[in-house]
């Protein structure tokens, strides 16, 4: 008798335990979405408009980038003197790049548009995933920069699979891993985020991050960002 309620008391520790401790997708999720300032702030942001630096390869590549929730974004970025312009909508984009020999206006192909609609949705892909059509899916835990990290995979069909590695201790995302298309060939693209800090207003942003290129590692540094300004759509448009 005794030890029919030991073993019914070390059960039912073990299964409060378990509800307790244990971390569901949405957990994570809903703790990353605080961290960032909450579902209301999240909600109430409409644009953004950055001035950042970029290294690579021994080059400085300053840039601005100015981008509408949901609807455009667009960086001018200069390149030893000379300016590239990158637009992206919903369901078109262009881009100017005197690098390719020529100032012609040029399509920017539908695999790259993708990564501009992502980027437009300035809440982040995992708020409000669901309704949006996505599933995410908790993989376990990883390391990046030698912390611990939920591993969350984000799916939708017609889209590549997304991974964000997101702290355990801050819930800000240390690290991004997606498919990228360039040219026919596909390629996996990490951006690993860092030195989050809080605006005025209460919104919350990595003030850099680090990505593998071909041409080698490319740094950025957030030097200034203004949140809610008007900004004319007039720039998405084709010149």
């Amino acid at each position: 008798m005794q030890i029919s309620k030991w073993v019914a008391v070390t059960l039912t520790v073990f299964m409060l335990g378990g509800k307790v401790f244990a971390q569901s997708v949405d957990d994570v999720i809903a703790k990353h979405i605080e961290a960032m300032g909450g579902s209301a702030k999240l909600s109430s942001l409409n644009s953004v408009y950055e001035e950042t630096n970029s290294s690579i390869a021994g080059n400085d590549l300053p840039a601005k980038v100015w981008v509408v929730n949901n609807t455009g974004f667009r960086m001018e970025m200069d390149i030893m003197g000379s300016q590239m312009v990158q637009v992206g909508t919903k369901d078109k984009g262009w881009m100017i790049n005197p690098m390719s020999g020529s100032s012609d206006v040029q399509p920017i192909p539908d695999d790259a548009l993708k990564a501009f609609t992502r980027r437009m949705y300035l809440a982040g892909q995992l708020f409000k995933y669901k309704e949006r059509g996505y599933t995410a899916t908790l993989q376990g835990k990883d390391t990046v920069g030698g912390k611990d990290t939920y591993k969350i995979k984000l799916s939708k069909d017609g889209e590549q699979d997304a991974t964000y590695y997101i702290d355990a201790t801050t819930y800000y995302i240390d690290k991004t891993s997606t498919t990228v298309v360039t040219n026919g060939t596909a390629a996996q693209q990490d951006i690993v985020f860092t030195g989050y800090q809080k605006t005025p207003e209460g919104y919350v942003f990595p003030t850099g991050y680090t990505m593998e290129l071909p041409q080698g590692e490319l740094v950025t540094t957030l030097n200034k960002i203004v949140v809610n300004q008007p900004i004319d759509t007039a720039k998405f448009q084709k010149p």
